[in-house]
């Protein structure tokens, strides 16, 4: 009876520390609050046009697209994993910080190159959530043995290299648009077409997204720590972003501001091939 009693008091307490979070509860307070302005930025959006009234025919259709596939899947996607990571998850806590880094980067979006609207301090208010829920998060996980996590069967040579080839080839993308711009004297065609004084994506994606995307798969192919650590976090973030921007595409072709779909085909492939190499990483956590 003795040795039951012990024995049960042993299973509770490894349950408890496994059910312990890897992270605070104040980033997962500041990420649920996230979570509930999105949502509501993602309702507005959609219901009410004057939001984007004063939006280009193409930049109003993008904004949509985006505000729709928050809706769909990324405030899902936010709410089952902050409930995940508070269980303790490992998967959950790295699921979490990628959707967080796609939120911040939308966010970034939204406050900076839309015209001032009715949502502006939810924006700016949602924004520094974002960011104030991902850096502790991330400086949490940096003190674990998150390499130690992984057993030796991880796909560590796929993902590297995906990561490897998928920031270079956006980076050439986005120059084979910017450097004939440069040299002619002229601004980019989606400068242009939006109307704004620079296109936000393309300072976002070089200074930061992309390199982060070449670094981490480098790290990765290394098998080196940090590389295990922000490989998950970036495809996390790649899912959610391949799938906005096929979103953001259907709209446009929806509102006869693009002509063809095959982008937003490519796209929900480009999603579907993270989400695969994702789940192939999560998969071999211990």
């Amino acid at each position: 009876m003795r040795n039951r009693r012990v024995m049960s008091v042993l299973s509770a307490s490894r349950a408890s520390r496994a059910a312990t979070p890897l992270i605070g509860t104040t980033a997962l307070v500041l990420a649920y609050l996230t979570t509930a302005l999105i949502f509501c930025i993602s309702v507005v959006g959609v219901a009410d046009s004057a939001i984007y009234a004063r939006e280009t025919a193409n930049w109003r259709a993008q904004a949509i697209g985006q505000d729709w596939v928050d809706l769909v899947l990324a405030v899902p996607w936010l709410a089952i994993t902050a409930a995940m990571a508070r269980q303790g998850s490992r998967s959950g806590v790295v699921l979490l910080v990628g959707g967080l880094a796609y939120a911040a980067y939308e966010l970034v979006i939204y406050a900076f190159a839309l015209h001032f609207n009715a949502l502006f301090l939810v924006y700016c208010a949602a924004l520094g959530l974002s960011a104030c829920s991902v850096v502790p998060m991330v400086h949490a996980l940096v003190h674990h043995d998150v390499q130690g996590w992984f057993t030796q069967s991880t796909p560590v040579r796929a993902v590297g290299i995906f990561l490897v080839g998928l920031g270079a080839c956006f980076a050439l993308l986005w120059l084979s648009e910017i450097i004939p711009a440069l040299v002619h004297g002229t601004v980019p065609a989606s400068v242009a077409e939006a109307h704004i004084s620079t296109n936000p994506v393309h300072v976002l994606d070089l200074s930061l997204v992309l390199p982060a995307h070449v670094a981490s798969g480098v790290l990765l192919l290394r098998k080196r720590p940090l590389g295990y650590l922000a490989a998950p976090i970036i495809l996390a973030f790649d899912v959610l972003m391949a799938a906005s921007i096929g979103g953001m595409v259907a709209v446009m072709f929806l509102r006869a501001v693009v002509d063809s779909v095959v982008v937003a085909g490519g796209m929900a492939i480009l999603s579907f091939t993270a989400a695969v190499l994702l789940i192939r990483l999560l998969r071999r956590l211990r």
